[in-house]
């Protein structure tokens, strides 16, 4: 029991700074939130925070980069041929992931976010999802293909980021199955049935 102590006195510590580091972004951007401000509202000695990072910076990289490492861990457990014949699960999966990341999500998709973050998001749901997708359908590679990641890739980011700011309001498999209907459907899913198309 003794041996696990340091253990948990570093996982509490570490909470700690992620909870005050989201309020405080919720505010305002990294580069204007300092170790003092951090640390005091954190109740933490400023030794005991640069015993693990170097500065505010590192601390929101170190955050980056364990829930990323989480994230892709989460997609390669899913078969390429599953989410051929649905995401469903994957998207309710992803779901319950941000949600239990919600506050990381919710200040690094806001306006004080780190825009690094968005890249690596947009990234990894083209190179983990999307890709092995498409290819598992045998879609073409025409210019469509580019335009269709960007399509779905930033309105699933917008829907995430939506969600978060709405404290996750709807349950994630009611989410995954409104995602599923925009990727596969688009915004037919919204028009009414006798609506019809007109082209020039």
């Amino acid at each position: 029991m003794s041996e696990d102590r340091p253990d948990r006195r570093i996982r509490k510590t570490r909470a700690a700074l992620r909870r005050c580091l989201s309020a405080l972004l919720l505010k305002k951007p990294v580069k204007d939130i300092s170790v003092r401000e951090l640390t005091e509202l954190a109740d933490i000695n400023r030794g005991t925070f640069y015993l693990h990072y170097h500065d505010v910076f590192d601390l929101l990289k170190n955050l980056e980069e364990e829930m990323f490492l989480q994230f892709t861990a989460l997609l390669e457990r899913h078969d390429v041929q599953e989410v051929k014949g649905s995401p469903r699960k994957l998207l309710i999966d992803l779901l319950y992931f941000v949600q239990k990341n919600a506050d990381l999500f919710r200040i690094l998709l806001g306006v004080n976010g780190d825009p690094h973050f968005l890249d690596q998001l947009r990234a990894v749901f083209q190179e983990k999802i999307l890709v092995p997708w498409w290819a598992a359908i045998d879609g073409n590679s025409s210019y469509e293909y580019e335009y269709f990641y960007s399509y779905v890739i930033d309105g699933a980011i917008g829907m995430i980021r939506r969600w978060v700011e709405n404290d996750t309001d709807l349950s994630p498999e009611d989410m995954s199955a409104l995602a599923e209907r925009f990727i596969v459907f688009g915004s037919s899913t919204l028009l009414p049935p006798d609506w019809t198309l007109t082209r020039s």
